[in-house]
């Protein structure tokens, strides 16, 4: 680990941020390379569990470039069935995302089929539920699995 000293007069607090400002601009690609490297693992997993079902088949993934590093964006009309499930299926995992999700909760504020009998027709075709493919889900838990080997390799620490 570096050190800086610092004495106390103002000649010795402007070397030190001037030290400080190097060493920022040495780390902050690094930490790019980090993200950027993060964001294809994730985006790759969460491509792997992305499964279109039921007439769930509007969800695209991307990477995008963010002011801090990157994000992970899954958009489309059916990101919530695709990554929570529908019907009795429906299970928010252990998160608590921005709408409710638990068996009937769309049904309830939608068409009412499943919550008043407990399945709906789609493409005359009866269903009790799809499947939460959480392509999200695995995607945080592969960043997080990946994080210490990327650093690793981008600092070159062992």
């Amino acid at each position: 680990m570096r050190n800086i000293v610092v004495q106390l007069s103002p000649a010795s607090c402007e070397a030190a941020a001037k030290e400080l400002d190097e060493f920022y601009n040495k780390l902050k690609p690094r930490m790019q390379e980090v993200c950027r490297r993060l964001a294809e693992i994730g985006l790759a997993e969460a491509q792997a569990h992305l499964f279109f079902d039921n007439g769930n088949d509007m969800a695209w993934l991307e990477a995008v470039p963010t002011n801090k590093g990157y994000k992970i964006v899954m958009s489309g009309e059916d990101v919530y069935f695709i990554e929570f499930g529908t019907g009795g299926a429906a299970n928010a995992h252990g998160y608590t995302p921005l709408v409710a999700v638990y068996p009937g909760s769309f049904s309830e504020q939608n068409a009412k089929k499943y919550s008043t009998y407990g399945f709906w027709y789609y493409r005359k075709v009866k269903y009790t539920s799809t499947p939460a493919y959480m392509p999200m889900y695995y995607a945080g838990k592969k960043i997080r699995e990946e994080l210490p080997r990327v650093v690793r390799e981008v600092f070159g620490t062992k």
